[in-house]
């Protein structure tokens, strides 16, 4: 099972868009990391916010992704060369692809190693994943707050899937190269309404009493706060193909 973000893609880059300059930082790293004279595969593009700008600078992309509504979005925006599949059976040849990538993409897979399988299957060389960690960052008061009263209600939030960020954990990345800390201010009021309106993935199975209980518990616990401050580190690691599908055969 793969969750699809049909229910948010209206709203999808309007809360997930990364600003320009960290796109540069990104963009750069793929730019040493991986030749345009070959073929790319995006896996889980969504609205296309990664694989745009790469085919912008020419890079030769694939992107799959199971959310029509977020393809949609994606097409509207320009990009090309787009399919709409599950991860966990990817309509490619083996070894199609000489670089693949995925980006906050397999906790919304169950069974995430047979995305990963997938993707090792169909790359010849590396497969990179950017990944963002946000512990340190004061904004996340709000999201612990929201989990831990959901917790306390009876209900622990939880992705279906595992976060790239937690890949390394268990199996160690090839490389590992610190892009960036981007630092900006989040608008308390307009992320409790995110909150409110379930945007993010592990919200849309809180049962409905649980989720408006816990909200309350947040606007108590933030009342009168404006602003805070966003901390997320932002790297980029790369694992051997090969690697990736021993790990995946275990």
């Amino acid at each position: 099972m793969a969750i699809s973000f049909d229910r948010v893609a209206e709203k999808y880059d309007s809360t997930r868009a990364l600003p320009d300059e960290v796109m540069k930082e990104i963009l750069a790293a793929f730019e040493r990391m991986m030749s345009r004279d070959t073929l790319i595969l995006d896996a889980g593009v969504g609205t296309g916010r990664f694989m745009l700008p790469m085919q912008e600078h020419d890079f030769e992309v694939v992107g799959i992704d199971v959310s029509e509504k977020m393809l949609a979005r994606a097409r509207e925006k320009g990009v090309q060369n787009l399919l709409r599949g599950n991860l966990c059976h990817l309509p490619f040849m083996d070894d199609s692809f000489q670089f693949s990538f995925s980006v906050h993409v397999l906790h919304l897979i169950r069974d995430w190693r047979c995305a990963l399988s997938e993707i090792g299957r169909v790359t010849t060389d590396e497969y990179l994943s950017v990944l963002s960690e946000k512990s340190n960052s004061p904004a996340q008061g709000i999201r612990n707050t929201y989990e831990e009263a959901c917790k306390d209600l009876g209900f622990d939030v939880h992705h279906v899937g595992l976060r790239e960020r937690e890949l390394p954990d268990l199996l160690p990345p090839d490389s590992y190269m610190k892009l960036v800390v981007f630092e900006h201010t989040i608008d308390v009021p307009s992320l409790i309404d995110e909150y409110q309106n379930r945007l993010f993935s592990e919200q849309w199975v809180i049962p409905e009493d649980i989720h408006e209980q816990a909200m309350d518990v947040v606007r108590e616990r933030f009342e009168g706060v404006r602003s805070l401050q966003e901390i997320e580190d932002i790297r980029i690691a790369t694992w051997d193909a090969s690697r990736i599908r021993n790990f995946c055969s275990l």
